[in-house]
């Protein structure tokens, strides 16, 4: 494995703190980034004098967010680790802090080079917040190298280039004008996302472990998951529609849309409020034969652990379609995955 640390943006930190002057600050962070927190807490309160809460709540991107909590928290202000995007603020409370992973990419793009020029005429090339940074060194060092290399448009929040695991505007932008798609970094959801939202041959490259990965065959696994869920909730004949609490995934209006068509057709339905919808969780509950999810994709597309069909709502949009008679048509062809 490569030499690789964190480094944190603590010059975003001072400059929010000196700006704003809070008695109390709350810290949140992805697990990946909770060993960072304590330390930065300590820097914090000794540094600026200021008081810090730790959020310990699992915390996978900026829609899973504690605006709505600040105020009773008593807290002045809350940091949200390494999850960027173009902007710096999100909602009253929240001020997004860049972490980025000091790692070399030239090693494993020395290895695309090798292995796919003259293949491709087009690659796009896309990653996640974390190595922000090095998106745009590491095309023009593509380019310079005999490969053409590209970065796509995106939309709201996104810089251009970036995806999450519902966000895949960057990608349907240059989709058709590329024959391939690069993913610089680990990050196995995102990668295999970006293969079936462009339906383009999609590679991981993996500066950490310096390795090159083809994501063909798990996409392909996760979208007969996905199909093999729909056909099975098809059976069903109580359905579940859950509606996460989490501020930026509470699509209170598709999951009243999706209920309202699974009623319409025949489905008896019930309608769920839920932070965390984990396996056990769902377990709990007996009576219901199939879920929908309107949170994040994630959640049904990626957790091998439910005990009846959960779908996330494009996965529902095909079974409406299935129920309508109609072909199920492609579920992951949107730019954003509700």
């Amino acid at each position: 494995m490569l030499d690789v640390s964190v480094s944190i943006r603590e010059d975003q930190v001072s400059k929010i703190i000196e700006e704003k002057k809070p008695k109390k600050i709350g810290i949140q962070a992805p697990d990946g980034l909770l060993n960072t927190v304590l330390e930065l807490a300590d820097k914090i309160e000794k540094e600026h004098g200021v008081e810090t809460m730790v959020l310990f709540d699992p915390s996978y991107g900026t829609c899973d967010l504690m605006n709505f909590d600040a105020k009773r928290l008593g807290l002045d202000l809350i940091l949200n680790l390494g999850h960027s995007v173009s902007v710096g603020r999100i909602g009253k409370y929240t001020y997004l802090v860049d972490v980025e992973y000091t790692v070399d990419f030239e090693p494993v793009l020395d290895q695309a080079i090798a292995r796919f020029r003259g293949k491709f005429a087009k690659v796009g090339v896309v990653t996640i917040s974390n190595h922000k940074s090095q998106l745009d060194q590491a095309i023009a060092y593509l380019n310079q190298h005999g490969i053409a290399a590209t970065k796509g448009e995106s939309e709201g929040m996104l810089f251009d280039g970036q995806v999450f695991g519902c966000n895949y505007y960057s990608v349907r932008s240059i989709a058709s004008d590329v024959d391939a798609f690069f993913f610089l970094g680990q990050s196995r959801f995102h990668a295999v996302g970006v293969c079936l939202n462009s339906r383009r041959p999609t590679f991981m490259l993996d500066p950490f472990f310096n390795q090159i990965e083809d994501m063909a065959e798990e996409a392909n696994h996760i979208e007969r998951k996905a199909i093999l869920s729909v056909l099975k909730a098809k059976e069903a004949e109580r359905i579940g529609v859950i509606v996460s609490m989490k501020e930026g995934q509470l699509f209170r209006k598709q999951a009243e849309e999706i209920r309202k068509e699974l009623t319409k057709l025949g489905k008896k339905t019930y309608l769920f409020h839920l932070r965390e919808i984990e396996p056990q969780r769902l377990a709990a509950i007996r009576g219901v034969d199939a879920f929908v999810e309107t949170a994040c994709p994630r959640v049904a597309l990626d957790n091998e652990g439910f005990d009846r069909p959960v779908l996330s709502y494009e996965q529902a949009k095909g079974l409406i379609r299935l129920l309508e008679g109609r072909e199920m048509g492609d579920m992951f062809s949107s730019g954003f995955w509700v």
